[in-house]
């Protein structure tokens, strides 16, 4: 039959129909297990090339485990909650959960099921289903429990398009992670997770991560950012409270001019009330309007003078024993402790601030040996200590260490750690999310809900309230007003939804008990198959995802459930798919849509095309005309595999004694291919793994073609046998026209339960050798000899060759050299 990948895809499904090849009982015990996971999709109806990319990495991984022998865990499930599907539903004017289940059903059905991915369907889960937020509740009872689940007004990054709080990790270069809008700070009372009481071990773990992409293990690091230094006090005497300055240089200390705190500082709320200015108050307004990113880029820096002043904790000894408190923008909250010293004679931002500004301008770090000098630009080199009281006369970097020690002494400071990584932002204000299992009580204040009475659903909208825009669980009144589960009394429930970025940071470990009613999974079988052994997803997730990831899962190792505390081995970052240079886009009308490619080539051609010539963790940009030669490579291995196996479907396989086998070539050849493809397969060198089933197809079809004129009935069976090996194999990468050959032909149960063939080492070393044959140095034909063949019998050979002899008729052979096992070259005149 000729090829058909349309009719080779029924023939699969019908195979697959109704077993389930990839289950795995994940309550096995044993140490042969292999977890392989790629980022579960948001449903939002349409898979696109990207999903086609994830999904083929992580389901080849799993396949060569699979056929090596390990127990594969390889599931699927839905990150179902969260804005995209609420204002989806908003725009369409239906329910997100009618919304989300139908997408659910054509993504699963329509989509993720064509391409031949070993998904265990039996481990699916959902996020927005109460059987999954009932525990994702549990976990937030957890953390409240711990002491890390907490409520507090402070600036939030607010997005006014989702008109919902961000996360810090949700706000890229100042704009709105989802749809790129500009955010800007509100304060607000807001439910939060303690992250940075495990800023230390999320640190220091991340030497643990080995097998990670380099550049997520450097976004970990960039956005934890730890920096040690000297935390500064600085009292306020108006206000009855201290300033607290994080600096990485004390040594600069007497240097002090003015103060300078982040317009989202407590102070500068407190000042306002106490002494309103109309100058502060607009600039503080118009500072908060402006993203982190584009305050720390802004060259010229703003500033406003409070009129408040601070006291140096060296009063007595420094020249400027009281400073200006000023509010500006450059100074961030969520960095340090959102308070800087103004040191304009040794920090150039101060200095070019100072400049616009009057501030006075002090040198306590001298370059001339202690003398001091006219500043031109701000000193930032080491040097002798002046204008520092006791400490003048010291090397600046000694200084460092003995102010730090005297801080401590007199009660004014202390050497400390910061992180840039601060608590998380938790609350979101949609509908559409997992409720806050939290009750407010006029008598009781916030009390927890009882675990007993989780899941706390979310009620159930109508398709008519879709048409006002944004939902909020405060427009369900049936959901807010309850009783409270310690005095009884009339009470209201908490009217924010959770962070889906909480859903999916435990979602892994649910997949191994996804059934479990009673507790939020059997630590047996987590323990068992985590922490995960090949994870793919996009650079994109390593700080937002990754980062919650990790903390939740040394939560749970801290509480007792898990015992381990890293959740990933190796994350594979892999890289996107573009066209034309550019990122798919519908505006760009770049588009290629998976169900239509699969449609006009087959899922073996896809696969293979997205996975071939770049490695996987760089963009690979589509072209018609690559994706044409894979169709084109597999129908012509199918179609002359097919012709040889029918030809000799009467002949049973059978290895039988290789050393037998005419053709040692080509057996060196084949475990050679055999050997480099499994290093491809173990280091993760994919599109290498797709040049070697190129370079397999290359000598197996020739062979094929061989074996029509020299095979016996001894050489068939072995090539039926190799054959064999080389579907199950391929089928790595090509599952569907291998596994209907091998059905057909070989009456295999499934493609997913063979064995990955050992290398026959001994085929490895080559008893042949080409020598290529020269006249005048160039080539005229090329000798396959015994490796151990004399010069004489080469000259022989050569000279009987048809190529030869036309090329020395008639001419002197003036010379003959012979480099043993590789040139034969003659030289005549």
């Amino acid at each position: 039959m000729s090829y058909d990948h349309q009719s080779i895809k029924d023939k699969v499904d019908s195979f697959h129909k109704n077993a389930n090849d990839f289950y795995v009982d994940t309550s096995k015990e044993g140490k042969n297990k292999f977890y392989s996971l790629a980022m579960f999709p948001y449903p939002s109806g349409n898979a696109h090339m990207g999903h086609v990319r994830v999904y083929t990495l992580s389901d080849v991984k799993a396949r060569y485990k699979k056929l090596k022998g390990s127990d594969v865990l390889h599931p699927m499930g839905w990150d179902s909650f969260g804005l995209p599907a609420e204002n989806a539903a908003i725009k369409n004017k239906v329910r997100p959960d009618l919304w989300t289940e139908e997408n659910i059903k054509k993504m699963k059905y329509e989509q993720l099921n064509i391409a031949g991915w070993s998904f265990d369907w039996d481990k699916e889960l959902n996020t927005s289903s109460p059987d999954y937020y009932k525990w994702t509740q549990w976990l937030f009872l957890e953390m409240h429990k711990a002491g890390l689940a907490y409520r507090k007004e402070d600036y939030v990054n607010w997005c006014d398009v989702d008109k919902t709080v961000l996360a810090n990790e949700q706000v890229i270069n100042g704009c709105c992670w989802r749809d790129g809008s500009v955010v800007e700070k509100r304060l607000m009372e807001q439910w939060f997770f303690k992250i940075t009481d495990y800023c230390d071990k999320l640190w220091d773990g991340i030497s643990k991560l080995k097998n990670w992409a380099p550049e997520a293990v450097s976004v970990q690091k960039n956005w934890i950012n730890k920096n040690t230094g000297t935390e500064i006090h600085f009292d306020v005497p108006e206000f009855g409270e201290k300033i607290e300055a994080f600096t990485t240089r004390p040594d600069t200390l007497f240097g002090v001019t003015a103060l300078v705190i982040a317009p989202e500082h407590p102070l500068a709320q407190k000042i306002l009330a106490k002494k309103p200015n109309k100058e502060v108050e607009e600039y503080v307004t118009a500072s908060l309007k402006k993203s982190a990113v584009e305050r720390m880029q802004n060259k010229e820096k703003s500033g406003v003078n409070t009129g408040v002043k601070c006291r140096h904790p060296y009063d007595s000894e420094c020249k400027y024993p009281e400073v200006d408190v000023w509010i500006g923008d450059y100074v961030i909250a969520d960095y340090g402790t959102g308070a800087v010293m103004c040191v304009p004679a040794h920090d150039t931002r101060d200095f070019e601030f100072a400049k616009k500004f009057g501030i006075d301008i002090l040198e306590v770090v001298s370059q001339a040996n202690g003398k001091p000098t006219d500043l031109e630009e701000a000193y930032t080199e080491n040097g002798v200590m002046i204008n520092s009281g006791e400490f003048n006369g010291m090397k600046n970097r000694e200084a460092i260490k003995a102010i730090t020690e005297s801080l401590t002494k007199i009660n004014k400071g202390k050497g400390t750690t910061t992180y840039q990584l601060k608590d998380w932002s938790v609350g979101r204000q949609r509908y559409w999310g997992c409720p806050i299992p939290m009750i407010h009580c006029d008598s009781c204040g916030v009390v927890p809900v009882p675990e007993a009475d989780l899941p706390v659903k979310l009620p159930e909208a109508k398709d008519s309230d879709m048409e006002d825009g944004a939902l909020n669980l405060r427009n369900f009144p049936e959901f807010v007003n309850t009783k409270c589960p310690k005095c009884h009394n009339d009470a209201k429930r908490e009217t924010d939804t959770l962070d889906t970025f909480l859903c999916s940071s435990w979602y892994a470990f649910r997949y191994l008990d996804n059934r479990n009613d009673e507790k939020i999974f059997e630590s047996k079988n987590v323990n068992n198959f985590m922490p995960i052994d090949f994870y793919v997803g996009g650079l994109e997730h390593a700080a937002q995802h990754m980062i919650y990831f990790r903390f939740i899962t040394k939560f749970l190792h801290d509480r007792g459930y898990i015992n381990f505390d890293e959740p990933v081995d190796h994350f594979f970052c892999n890289g996107m798919v573009r066209m034309g240079g550019h990122k798919m886009s519908k505006s760009r009308g770049n588009v290629v849509v998976p169900t239509e490619a699969i449609e006009k080539h087959g899922a073996d051609a896809v696969r293979m095309y997205i996975l071939s010539d770049t490695p996987a963790e760089l963009d690979i940009d589509w072209e018609d005309t690559g994706i044409k030669a894979k169709y084109d490579f597999v129908k012509k291995n199918y179609n002359a595999i097919e012709a040889f196996l029918t030809e000799h479907k009467d002949v049973k396989e059978d290895k039988g004694d290789l050393s037998k086998y005419p053709n040692k070539e080509f057996l060196f050849n084949y475990y050679s291919t055999v050997k480099e493809y499994e290093q491809s397969m173990e280091q993760n060198l994919f599109h290498k793994g797709v040049a070697n089933i190129h370079a397999f197809s290359n000598f197996i079809l020739k062979e094929l073609q061989q074996s029509k004129k020299e095979g016996t009935a001894e050489s068939i069976a072995s090539l039926k046998f190799l054959v064999k090996d080389f579907l199950s194999m391929a089928g790595l990468i090509t599952p569907f026209f291998t596994e209907v050959l091998l059905k057909e032909f070989f009456a295999v149960e499934s493609l997913y339960k063979q064995s990955f063939p050992a290398v026959e080492e001994k085929f490895l070393v080559q008893s042949t050798v080409n020598v290529v044959v020269q006249i005048n140095g160039k080539k005229k034909t090329l000798l396959n000899v015994d490796k151990e063949i004399t010069e004489e019998e080469v000259e022989r050979l050569a000279f009987e060759s048809p190529e030869v002899t036309r090329g020395v008729d008639g001419k002197n052979v003036v010379k003959k050299i012979y480099v043993k096992g590789k040139i034969y070259n003659i030289v005549v005149k």
